[in-house]
């Protein structure tokens, strides 16, 4: 049997290691927030690097709809002669990932490409944009080539 001091000094040993791994900085994951933290409005700014187009955008997701780990909504483009699309998308491990389906209102977007953001902070998401029109290479989190980046808060 252990002595009460070995026992001791294993407990703080023990305390003090998990005290540790619970203090370790961690990166903020999809995974780590509850997917209804992801319904509502996100706004901010698309920089967009392809089409001959080098420039940045307001831009507007509204998370609508959520089921298990798939989402819906829409995206809101003010500049771009004010296009509004439909989204689909889903959170896979520590990417949330979508793409634009369709038109609602315009059509001055680009249908088709992967939108591949995580957490940066609780309130705030961002990521970069993979441009369908260019070589598409459909294995791995990601397809396509990058032809933006975004950042967008929660309103």
């Amino acid at each position: 049997m252990a002595s009460p001091a070995s026992l001791g000094i294993s407990t703080v040993a023990a305390v003090g290691a998990l005290l540790l791994v619970l203090a370790a900085p961690r990166s903020l994951a999809a995974d780590d927030h509850a997917m209804s933290e992801l319904k509502g409005t996100w706004s901010g700014t698309f920089n967009q690097y392809s089409h001959d187009i080098n420039g940045s955008f307001p831009v507007k997701l509204t998370i609508e709809a959520i089921s298990g780990t798939e989402f819906t909504g829409t995206m809101d483009w003010p500049t771009f002669d004010n296009t509004r699309t439909r989204v689909k998308g889903m959170v896979d491990g520590t990417l949330i990932k979508w793409t634009e389906t369709e038109y609602l209102r315009g059509d001055d977007a680009v249908l088709g490409g992967l939108y591949v953001a995580h957490f940066k902070a609780d309130d705030e998401i961002g990521g970069d944009w993979m441009d369908p029109k260019h070589t598409i290479t459909p294995k791995g989190p990601r397809y396509g080539t990058r032809g933006a980046d975004f950042v967008l808060k929660k309103e």
